[in-house]
């Protein structure tokens, strides 16, 4: 370690925390230490007071489950266990799109959470809340996965992300002393990646050269490839750490080609925070069992054993902003509950689908993420289940239910946002079907492109 990792670890990171009034993370995440190798009935006795509390919660301040405990004559404080929570029903992001005021717990204005939106990878954007309690607690999760593969504050690290949305700017001064004193960090943002963008960050990853880089791992394969076509010997890294989209085989050999890093597959969403996390033995995906009561369902609602695909059901035990009680995911997953040799007694995801987005060409042949249009159908008001698939580097179709509408005011905003995005040489059509489509394995593929 470093001097200057050092004085970031444990004088700057410290610092910040208290300066933002985060130092929970440092408790919670003791706390959540504890549990990484806790028995069965450990982590039931940890995580069952925290489900009747979040029940008790959502019954007494959140209008949407008041009315359905009644209606059902649920009494949260008879939970005997947690399987007693299959008496309610699921919840969906179509409830929470049609009425996000009935889920928001009257113990806060709406000004005291944190608002933000997801960018429908699933199917479906969402526009959610969280209070600032859970928000420390999500980042001790964070902290505790790091941890476990030796990641630290004080480290330097790369971000390769897709988001607009999530855009960090170092223009300001707080911005550039929050970076030096917590992930010494520099960005690459997929939504505009040229060749000359790329070529300019993989300079700057030379120069920076940081120990982990956190990325969609589209972008960062291309990314990889490019530094491989254009010759470009790229510093030894440590990890990549790759969430968002499911990883590729081909993807992690690729890493360890170029940039002679172990990859680790993540798996989260932003309604909920990170999920789960492969461990060094790259058995699976770790599910962060004290945070969250999971379930996995087949279409009708039943539960799927081990080993076979289902959709992951995520009851929040910490969200006391907005209750999220048997929330459908829309995501596919395979669940393992065998043992690990790195001594994590938490569930394992080992299959995962449900999330596919395709890098999308601009007609001047550089490359974008397809969550470049997920984010412009977002911020054009479209909150239809759709699938926008590129048939040329000029046109796109929008496929939508015969049953819904999409206005024409928003079919023009996201006209407008596509042609910043990509050109105004791209043309958008709209195809009105009878289904939409799932592959096979169960991955509904929401943005897709025909051009190779």
């Amino acid at each position: 370690m470093g001097l200057r990792e050092s004085l970031v670890r444990h004088i700057g990171y410290p610092f910040w925390l208290a300066y933002k009034g985060e130092l929970g993370i440092v408790t919670w995440h003791k706390r959540f230490e504890s549990l990484w190798t806790a028995d069965r009935e450990k982590l039931q006795e940890f995580r069952q007071p925290a489900l009747v509390a979040m029940l008790v919660h959502a019954a007494s301040t959140t209008k949407y489950y008041s009315e359905l405990f009644r209606t059902l004559g649920f009494d949260p404080r008879s939970l005997k266990s947690e399987d007693d929570i299959k008496q309610l029903p699921f919840l969906t992001k179509e409830q929470l799109n049609q009425d996000i005021d009935s889920f928001l717990s009257s113990s806060y204005r709406r000004k005291q959470l944190i608002c933000a939106s997801t960018g429908g990878s699933s199917g479906l954007p969402l526009t959610f809340y969280r209070d600032r309690r859970v928000q420390v607690i999500r980042r001790a999760q964070d902290y505790l996965f790091n941890m476990r593969i030796g990641v630290f504050p004080g480290q330097r690290r790369a971000w390769v992300w897709g988001a607009r949305i999530d855009a960090f700017s170092m223009r300001s001064p707080k911005a550039r002393i929050a970076n030096a004193l917590n992930e010494r960090a520099i960005y690459f943002y997929a939504y505009d990646a040229s060749d000359k963008k790329m070529d300019d960050f993989l300079t700057a990853l030379r120069r920076h050269q940081p120990e982990t880089i956190f990325a969609y791992p589209n972008m960062l394969a291309a990314l990889a490839q490019r530094a491989q076509q254009v010759g470009m010997e790229m510093p030894l890294i440590r990890n990549v750490i790759v969430t968002a989209e499911p990883l590729q085989k081909w993807q992690r050999p690729l890493f360890r080609e170029v940039f002679g890093a172990e990859t680790f597959g993540r798996y989260g969403a932003r309604e909920i925070g990170t999920v789960a996390s492969e461990c060094n033995l790259h058995t699976g995906m770790h599910l962060f069992e004290p945070s969250y009561h999971l379930e996995v369902v087949d279409d009708a609602g039943r539960d799927v054993p081990y080993g076979k695909m289902g959709e992951l059901v995520v009851t929040d035990l910490f969200n006391s902003g907005m209750p999220l009680i048997r929330y459908r995911t829309g995501d596919m997953v395979v669940l393992d509950d065998g043992y690990c040799s790195c001594g994590c007694t938490w569930r394992r995801i080992v299959g995962i689908g449900g999330r596919i987005v395709d890098m999308i060409i601009r007609p001047d042949g550089s490359r974008v993420e397809g969550l470049v249009i997920v984010n412009a159908l977002h911020t054009s008001g479209v909150r239809l289940r759709v699938q926008v698939a590129q048939t040329t580097p000029t046109s796109l179709i929008v496929r939508h239910l015969i049953s819904d509408r999409i206005p024409e005011p928003a079919r023009n905003a996201f006209a407008k946002r596509i042609r910043e995005a990509l050109g105004d040489a791209v043309t958008v059509t709209y195809e009105p079907v009878e289904q939409l489509r799932y592959d096979p394995s169960g991955k509904y593929r929401y943005v897709t492109s025909e051009c190779r």
